[in-house]
């Protein structure tokens, strides 16, 4: 009788595999969207009144703040939900994985200065080609053939909305042109190392996502903290 309850008890709605991917899709669609709105607003908005007025020069300070808010989610998650669960992933690893995290939080962050958040989003839809190219080559892992194709799927329509042959020439711009995108491809390529590093940590050791949010957040955070992003009174330096 006693297994017959057991066997007989309801899962909770938790489990329920599309329960989960309803509400995963719509926190990362919402949070993601409200995070872009805040970003721009933030990286290009003008600062100050008449003279004085300047634009957005901390990005370093802002990747700084991120970070921090990054490991105290994880951390709340891994309390509520994960506190048994162990992890087994060297420190070391976190800490190489969080170099180039944090490039390319930085080089995207500044790339606002330069270019508007739809065309950094466009850009950034890209990642899965460093990502491929960097797995195949470091990794050499194998992709089947649907991958490849969604990749050019991706690189042809950001192509076709970014490309404009009409676009006046006579628009005053205060920056080179093309350096936005460059710190752009900057941050794709820091992002397929990431990438290959956070694969590795998963094949190798199982690394749960929070596991790994928490510590490259934490070792990201003590990487901006030392390396001058904070100065002045606690103002970034540009």
């Amino acid at each position: 009788m006693a297994s017959g309850k057991g066997a007989g008890k309801p899962a909770s709605t938790w489990d329920n595999t599309k329960i989960r991917f309803i509400v995963c899709f719509l926190g990362v669609f919402v949070c993601y969207f409200y995070y872009g709105i805040l970003q721009e607003t933030i990286t290009r908005g003008d600062y100050g009144q008449g003279d004085k007025r300047e634009k957005f020069r901390f990005a370093r300070t802002l990747v700084l703040i991120q970070c921090v808010i990054s490991a105290l989610f994880a951390e709340i998650l891994i309390q509520f939900f994960e506190s048994s669960k162990q992890d087994h992933t060297k420190s070391w690893l976190y800490g190489l994985c969080s170099l180039s995290y944090l490039g390319a939080m930085v080089s995207s962050n500044s790339a606002l200065q330069y270019v508007n958040y739809p065309t950094q989003v466009l850009g950034k839809s890209c990642k899965p080609i460093p990502v491929m190219i960097l797995g195949v080559t470091i990794l050499r892992k194998r992709y089947p053939l649907a991958k490849y194709l969604c990749v050019l799927l991706i690189v042809g329509g950001v192509a076709m909305f970014l490309y404009k042959p009409n676009k006046s020439s006579a628009v005053a711009d205060d920056h080179v042109f093309g350096f936005g995108e460059i710190l752009l491809l900057v941050s794709l390529t820091l992002d397929g190392l990431t990438g290959v590093a956070q694969d590795h940590m998963r094949a190798r050791f199982q690394t749960g996502a929070n596991h790994m949010m928490l510590n490259i957040n934490l070792w990201s955070t003590l990487g901006a903290g030392t390396s001058g992003t904070v100065d002045r009174g606690g103002v970034g330096i540009p």
